[in-house]
């Protein structure tokens, strides 16, 4: 019974998300970024993990987010296995600005979505001499520390806009690329698009659950709110521990046992992608490597 409401669960997926959305900004152009990730899978072997980022931007707010979540409010279209990749990234959405002087985080980490405030610290950046050829753009290097990690950045004066991807910005132009001197994360530029779309924020999301009697009901499904350094610290702590490669709910109940019931979808190549109220369940994790220490 209980795989049967799995597989109806999967077929109510594409209405089953819906969320209390308020238009916080009206974007002026988006900037697309790929983001790469150097990391090892639970054998030990290197692996670059790899997923294209969307940062809205408008006179106030900036948001930056996965580009698979920025095409889905385009198309109106929603599947689960679209936001596998940046669940086994560990990348949210972050709204830069929002309140003003802030940072508003919304993340996922199974079994629950996480909400995050803390303030705006802009990166102080120092301007270096090294020079590139970026997308296009003839790019200057600044160098800055940020949340632990020291970055590595071009940026180009042709687009004066301070915006960056995820929370880096604050240049005398946009930032071309990014990279912590590690060399394990790397932001690119490969695309710009001129337009106006609404920059929304959701206080929570409603899904379609089922009742255990055959019938699906509506759920709210609220944010999890603490603080940022908070949350850092707990990601940290499990994602960091190294059954998480082994085991990546180890630290979670079982969904069965506690939800009774797991949503099923399938990606093009016939990935079986598990999740509970949208929130991925990650099968194949790689080694966690934290964007702030």
């Amino acid at each position: 019974m209980k795989k049967i409401l799995v597989t109806m669960m999967t077929l109510a997926l594409t209405i089953a998300a819906q969320a209390q959305r308020d238009t916080i900004g009206v974007s002026q152009f988006t900037a697309i970024y790929r983001y790469e990730c150097k990391t090892m899978d639970a054998e030990g072997k290197s692996v670059t993990d790899s997923m294209l980022i969307a940062v809205q931007v408008s006179n106030g707010v900036t948001k930056s987010f996965p580009y698979e979540e920025y095409d889905r409010q385009k198309k109106g279209r929603f599947r689960i296995v679209d936001g596998y990749q940046a669940a086994h990234m560990h990348m949210g959405t972050f709204f830069m600005n929002y309140p003003e002087g802030r940072i508003t985080a919304q993340e996922m980490l199974y079994p629950y979505r996480y909400q995050t405030d803390e303030t705006l610290d802009k990166q102080k950046w120092v301007l270096t001499d090294a020079q590139d050829s970026i997308f296009g753009y003839a790019c200057q290097s600044a160098k800055a520390k940020y949340h632990g990690l020291t970055w590595n950045a071009y940026y180009t004066e042709d687009i004066p806009s301070s915006i960056g991807p995820w929370k880096l910005g604050g240049l005398p132009g946009i930032i071309t690329k990014a990279t912590d001197a590690r060399g394990i994360h790397t932001f690119t530029l490969c695309g710009l698009l001129k337009e106006e779309q609404p920059i929304v924020f959701a206080e929570y999301v409603t899904w379609i659950v089922p009742d255990g009697r055959g019938k699906f009901v509506s759920q709210r499904v609220d944010y999890q709110k603490l603080k940022a350094s908070k949350f850092r610290a707990y990601k940290k702590k499990v994602l960091g521990n190294s059954r998480y490669l082994t085991n990546p709910t180890y630290y979670a109940p079982d969904p069965m046992e506690t939800f009774g019931y797991v949503e099923t979808s399938y990606n093009s190549a016939g990935d079986n992608v598990r999740s509970v109220a949208g929130v991925v369940i990650v099968s194949n994790p790689h080694q966690y490597q934290p964007l702030e220490q």
